[in-house]
């Protein structure tokens, strides 16, 4: 794989997104994070840099409540 998509840790993303790294945690116990690019070290998955920025762009801003989820109008009968 090239070096300019190398593959980083809880720490090097946590400091990118300006959270700690338990909140990262806490994202990937949830399923807010991607799967990690390798896992080959049960104890320290990483991600692709270009996985991590992708994802970034995708994410709430602060402030966002993630726990309310808004019913689909294909329940609604009218």
């Amino acid at each position: 794989m090239p070096d300019d998509d190398p593959l980083i840790g809880y720490r090097e993303m946590a400091e990118r997104a300006g959270v700690k790294p338990s909140t990262l945690r806490g994202y990937r116990s949830q399923g807010r994070l991607p799967d990690p690019d390798d896992d080959t070290i049960p104890d320290r998955p990483r991600w692709r840099l270009s996985t991590f920025e992708a994802w970034m762009r995708s994410r709430p801003g602060p402030g966002t409540r993630t726990d309310l989820h808004r019913e689909d109008d294909a329940g609604s009968g009218s």
